[in-house]
């Protein structure tokens, strides 16, 4: 079964269904794995096999807290969560139906993990807000149409943080904190070209430390532009206040 998000997305068969191992990745590199069970009369079970509950552990995180509950209540809309067995899951009724549903439970995987206090740092948080901030500013500036955090693609999978809508054109940005959420605004650029869509997808990364010299060299390919943030803000506000009056380089 080929999937159709990305390439990188790698299934193979088991004794029970499926594995699809994604090209997200937890904080300490390895790849999200998820499974696809087949269940008799009623299609597919996805889900996490309870890694993203354990590695919650591992940080002495109970899933049972009052702010991890909040945060999957929150969630409940896009993905399921079953309490007995600790583990993200969603049931499918088809095969066309498990691609959306392996990444929704990949991204839920990783986002997860984010909320461990001890991955969380305040440069991290401080950085998505400084961007926010800016971006907000520029439309109350130039009136731009804008949204924040929607998906881009038909599917509702790839969420960015905001989209103006100018007359011209739409552009999305991703404030990419992570690696992984770098790797989305590629899958964002790639799933909207293989939708024919003229969405521009523009990365933007605290610095290019922050995500290695390799990752963002690759950005540079998979996005239409991506930004250093602490390097070119001033040069990066400018190209936005151009982006909402429908000026595009």
């Amino acid at each position: 079964m080929k999937l159709d998000i990305c390439r990188d997305f790698d299934v193979r068969e088991t004794a029970t269904g499926l594995v699809v191992v994604t090209p997200l990745q937890y904080d300490d590199g390895d790849q999200v794995v998820v499974f696809a069970d087949t269940v008799e009369g009623d299609g597919w079970r996805v889900h996490d096999n309870g890694e993203s509950a354990f590695r919650l552990s591992l940080d002495h995180i109970d899933v049972e807290s009052e702010r991890i509950q909040r945060w999957l209540g929150e969630h409940s809309s896009r993905v399921g969560w079953n309490e007995a067995d600790e583990q993200f899951e969603l049931l499918v009724s088809d095969g066309a139906q498990l691609v959306p549903a392996a990444f929704k439970i990949a991204q839920a995987a990783v986002q997860m993990q984010s909320l461990s206090a001890l991955r969380v740092t305040r440069s991290e948080s401080s950085f998505k807000a400084e961007v926010i901030e800016l971006l907000k500013g520029v439309q109350h500036e130039t009136g731009v149409e804008a949204e924040y955090d929607v998906a881009v693609d038909t599917r509702g999978l790839l969420i960015a943080d905001c989209i103006f809508r100018p007359k011209e054109h739409t552009v999305a940005f991703f404030v990419a904190s992570t690696k992984e959420r770098l790797l989305e605004a590629e899958l964002s650029y790639l799933a909207l070209k293989q939708e024919k869509r003229a969405t521009r997808v523009i990365a933007v990364v605290e610095a290019i430390a922050a995500v290695g010299q390799k990752q963002y060299s690759r950005a540079e390919f998979f996005t239409s532009k991506v930004f250093p943030f602490r390097e070119f803000e001033e040069p990066f506000r400018g190209w936005v206040q151009e982006a909402a009056s429908g000026v595009i380089h």
